[in-house]
């Protein structure tokens, strides 16, 4: 089904629904169904700066399965390096300075590891005592994962009298990092009046699916529908016990499928032994 079969199937049990609102319950169900079976996958590609540790990755990953670069996995770090590179931006910390473009190495002993601490800080507060005012400035941040790419060299960085050896990425690239991602599904894009029908229908001019109905298997777009029905009639207005009954059973049941599905795609199962 595309998104206008979607629509009209739910507007069928819910007729005051706008066909926007029918989008949000689609998006909903198809965001339960990833965070639940992480069956979104998708890989995304970064261009590694010398001198830089940390890179933000979309908003959508909610975890990181792999890491490759210049094509070469590259193990995670376990733990975290003593000394953190102060890439962080603050108005205020202007005493700190990053620390220096590291020298490339030989051994090219790289590890990545995940952080959600955001780059910019959330909100700082100056405070003056002379005025006895308070001035709060909010800067742009995210709750993203950000991505770091470290690499092993014996005694490589020294501070405040510690030792670290674990140094900065020393090699600037394009598009050299391969970051495997579990990720949430993408939303429908919101098309301006006039567009083309079959760019709003959530195909796209090749026929291909768009939006979540693009990162959930076909197989499985009859769960997103019971998903977005049981969401449906949970709204106020459409509120009925004994349909979002049937339609949870059914929507949980769909990603017990999906679950299962995930597990055999890529493996071969196990002989259980058996007693006679």
């Amino acid at each position: 089904m595309n998104k206008l079969q979607f629509i009209e199937s739910i507007k069928e049990h819910h007729v005051n629904f706008s066909s926007r609102q029918c989008e949000l319950y689609i998006e909903r169900a198809a965001n339960k169904i990833a965070l639940d079976t992480n069956i979104v996958k998708k890989t995304f590609l970064i261009s590694s700066v010398a001198g830089t540790r940390w890179y933000s990755l979309d908003t959508k990953v909610l975890r990181v399965d792999k890491v490759e670069f210049n094509d070469v996995r590259i193990p995670k770090l376990i733990g975290e390096p003593l000394i953190e590179d102060d890439e962080f931006k603050n108005p205020s910390d202007t005493a700190d300075t990053p620390l220096t473009a590291p020298n490339a190495n030989a051994l090219n002993k790289r590890f990545w590891m995940l952080d959600s601490y955001s780059l910019n800080p959330y909100r700082t507060q100056d405070y003056n005592f002379t005025n006895d005012t308070q001035t709060d400035t909010d800067t742009d941040a995210s709750n993203s994962l950000r991505l770091g790419i470290v690499e092993k060299v014996n005694n490589s960085i020294t501070r405040d009298g510690r030792v670290s050896d674990y140094q900065t990425c020393s090699i600037t690239g394009s598009s050299n990092v391969r970051v495997y991602a579990i990720t949430l599904p993408n939303e429908f894009k919101n098309i301006e009046h006039g567009a083309a029908l079959s760019e709003d229908s959530g195909v796209t001019i090749n026929s291909e699916f768009s939006g979540p109905l693009a990162d959930i298997p076909k197989e499985f777009h009859e769960v997103i529908l019971y998903g977005a029905l049981f969401f449906g009639y949970q709204n106020p207005k459409s509120f009925n016990a004994d349909m979002i009954g049937y339609f949870k059973n059914e929507f949980q049941q769909g990603i017990k499928d999906i679950k299962k599905f995930e597990r055999t795609k890529g493996s071969t199962g196990f002989i259980r032994p058996q007693d006679f």
